[in-house]
Order: structure tokens, then C-alpha cells, then sequence
């Protein structure tokens, strides 16, 4: 869902296609994915019209790694620019891109089978592999927000304080509670028995950021197309690749990892780019420790009810914390 609605309509969108980039549009298409208002145009082009807080640093960020990987056996999409030899266009105080349409489908999350999953695998690979030869990216302080005590102890007092204004007039409410409850035991374990300074010692290198199916563009005959690098920052990768593994493959889809397809995945991924021994015993805990301080999903429901779908990844991810919790500290690596 956008984040904002968009400012244009259909005789803008043609209006501005042939001022700015000398396309004559017949058909315009809104497309209701992801965070941006996004138009198909004729099938030929994809129109998106950002957020007022995506600045254009992004926008060029994204088109020289689009640049860069296009020539690394990457499937990648292509900027359309404009006659003035510009890659994006400002209207009404937002930032408007044009691109080639990518003829394919998509998937849903956890719809993958195993040929599905180990591709991603092999993808996420020749990405990172790729990216090594690329200018070091920023780390954006990844470590500071996402993995270290500081970013747990502020998720457990952003889930207190849900805790404590609850709707309690919803029928998942207890489940809510619940799930808040057991991340909130996690959450004071960890902070008591986890030493976080084995984070820095896993592999931290360019990566997308937030690959995962969702930004993954399947063509039968022509290949897959990797999307979106707005996100892409130097982190540790093994946070990437596990993350994208549970998202992707259909025995993950009530939150319990197949152990099994799960090394597969590690295995396709270390083809193309190393791993030490901390990535390999500590991916599962990063991956733990990142979502058990986010209250996403729960937030926005107990906001508005109808955020039933985001409801649901959140139970995802809480039961993908539990399972995870179970396996590290019987084996002693969350001490």
C-alpha cells in the first residue's frame, strides 16, 4: 500500500509522459504494490510517483547500482530517461521515475517451492558476489539500529507501551497480548545472556538490504529480475540471507525453518561469496534479534482493524521468533 496517495490523474499522467519523456499513453493501470503509487503504462512502462520523503540522493544511489550490476550478469530493471537526459522528473514536491515494464509474475511470500527457493539462493549470491567489486556502500550505523542492546531495550518499551493501550475490542486481541508477552521474555533473555559484540565480528559487505521474493520478478523463458535497491547498504550479509530464505519458502510459512532447506540455501549463497564460522552459527540470533524489536504489524492493527494482512505477517514473524529462541538456546548460543 502507498504511503501516500497520489497527486496525479490519468490526463497528467499522459500529459507528463509526453512533455517529459515523448511517450503517448492509451493505457494507464494503477498497480497497489509497495510504497510508492505505481501506474503500467500500455504495458510498456512503469510509471512510480514516490513519497515526499524519498530524496533524490536515493534515486541516483539506485540507477548507478542498477548501472553497475546490468553489466555483472544481474537481471536488473532499466531507467527510462527523460529528453533532458535526466533519470527522474520532481512534480508537486515529489520524485516521478520512469521505467522499462518487466513482462513476468510474481509470487507471493512463502508460495516457494524448493526449485524457487534455492534460485533466490543462487540470485542473492551472484548479487553479493557482484557487489563486491562495487564502492563500499554505507552502513547507514545497520548495527546500532537493527542488532545491538540499545535497539532491544527500545523495542521492549515500545511493546510495554502497546501493551499497555491494547484494543482489547478485537477478536485477536489475546493472541496480541500473548505474542507481546513472549517477545518481551525473549527480548530480557537475550539482553541478559547474549553478548553482542560477536555481531561484529560476522561478514558486513554490500548487500540489497531487503532482498527477498517480494522483489523478485519471475520470467520463464527470459530470467528473473531482481528490483528495488533504495535499500542496498553495507550489513551483515547472513541477516540477508536468512531473512530471505524464510520469506520465500512454503515450509516456512507458519513460522517453523526447514533446517534442512536452510543449509541448502547457506550452501547455494557460499558458491559465490565466503562466510565465517560467526555468520554460520549467529545468523539465526541476528535474524531474531532484528524482529524481536519491531512491533510492525501489531501497531497498525491495533490502529485500524483492517490491517488484517499486516496482522499476519506479524504473527509470521513472531512465531519465526519463537522457533528460533527454541533452537539457539537449546544449543546454548544465545549464552
Amino acid at each position: 500500500m502507498a504511503i501516500q496517495e497520489s497527486n496525479l490523474n490519468d490526463i497528467e499522467i499522459r500529459n507528463l509522459l509526453e512533455k517529459e519523456y515523448n511517450i503517448k499513453a492509451k493505457n494507464i493501470r494503477p498497480i497497489n504494490k509497495g510504497t510508492a503509487n505505481i501506474y503500467n503504462i500500455d504495458n510498456k512502462y512503469i510509471l512510480k510517483e514516490f513519497s515526499e520523503d524519498r530524496k533524490k540522493e536515493s534515486i541516483l544511489k539506485e540507477i548507478d547500482i542498477i548501472n553497475f550490476l546490468s553489466k555483472k550478469d544481474i537481471k536488473v530493471p532499466k531507467y527510462i530517461e527523460t529528453i533532458s537526459k535526466q533519470f527522474y522528473i520532481i512534480k508537486y514536491n515529489r520524485i516521478i521515475i520512469v521505467q522499462e515494464y518487466i513482462a513476468g509474475y510474481t509470487i507471493e511470500n512463502n508460495t516457494g517451492d524448493y526449485e524457487k527457493t534455492i534460485e533466490s539462493a543462487t540470485i542473492l549470491g551472484k548479487l553479493l558476489k557482484a557487489f563486491k567489486e562495487y564502492k563500499e556502500l554505507d552502513d547507514e550505523r545497520i548495527i546500532e539500529k537493527w542488532f545491538s542492546k540499545d535497539y532491544i531495550q527500545n523495542g521492549l518499551k515500545k511493546m510495554k507501551k502497546l501493551k499497555k493501550n491494547l484494543n482489547y475490542n478485537n477478536k485477536f486481541s489475546k493472541k496480541i497480548e500473548k505474542d507481546l508477552d513472549d517477545k518481551i521474555e525473549m527480548s530480557k533473555y537475550i539482553l541478559e545472556n547474549f553478548d553482542f559484540s560477536i555481531i561484529n565480528k560476522m561478514t558486513m559487505q554490500n548487500t540489497h538490504g531487503d532482498y527477498s521474493v517480494q522483489q523478485l520478478i519471475y520470467n520463464d523463458e527470459k530470467g528473473t529480475t531482481l528490483i528495488d535497491f533504495e535499500t542496498a547498504k553495507k550489513m551483515p550479509i547472513a541477516w540477508e540471507i536468512i531473512r530471505s530464505y524464510s520469506y520465500i519458502d512454503k515450509d516456512a510459512k507458519e513460522g517453523i525453518i526447514n533446517e534442512y532447506a536452510l543449509e541448502d540455501y547457506f550452501k547455494e549463497v557460499m558458491k559465490y561469496v565466503k562466510l565465517n564460522e560467526y555468520d554460520l552459527k549467529y545468523a539465526k540470533v541476528i535474524y531474531l534479534i532484528q524482529m524481536l524489536g519491531s512491533i510492525y504489524g501489531y501497531k497498525q492493527y491495533n490502529e485500524n482493524v483492517e490491517n488484517i494482512e499486516i496482522l499476519e505477517f506479524a504473527f509470521f514473524r513472531t512465531n519465526l521468533c519463537r522457533n528460533i529462541f527454541k533452537i539457539k538456546n537449546k544449543s546454548n548460543d544465545l549464552k
